[in-house]
């Protein structure tokens, strides 16, 4: 079964905004896929990338672009379907939530209460 996560920017007074991704949620997938897109495919522009996978592509996300290619996209790819967009006040789908700040990628994972940061990693080593 997929792990679903929603990809995010974060947002004024600690929260986030962003779009929800079908597969390639558990950490030990997104992070690397998420660096090398960061990295890799935008050059370490965080904000380039972010604006791809959140504002280019508004229906989320089957599964994750990365640097030799593959992500598909609900909105060009996919048949129409929409998740909308996702905050950390939405119930529902995510079992996982990547925050991508410009320093750092934050991983927090779905708890009862909310969210919990399980992960930081920095863009550069």
């Amino acid at each position: 079964m997929a792990t679903r996560a929603i990809i995010a920017r974060p947002t004024e007074g600690g929260g986030f905004t962003g779009r929800y991704l079908h597969q390639d949620g558990t950490p030990d997938t997104a992070v690397g896929l998420l660096r090398d897109f960061v990295l890799n495919v935008h050059g370490g522009d965080v904000e380039a990338a972010t604006r791809f996978l959140l504002d280019e592509h508004p229906n989320g996300w089957l599964n994750l672009p990365a640097s030799d290619g593959g992500g598909v996209c609900f909105c060009h790819d996919g048949d129409g379907f929409d998740m909308g967009l996702f905050t950390d006040q939405t119930d529902g789908e995510g079992q996982y939530a990547y925050v991508l700040f410009p320093d750092r990628l934050e991983v927090l994972a779905r708890t009862g209460d909310g969210w919990q940061k399980i992960r930081t990693t920095a863009w550069t080593n």
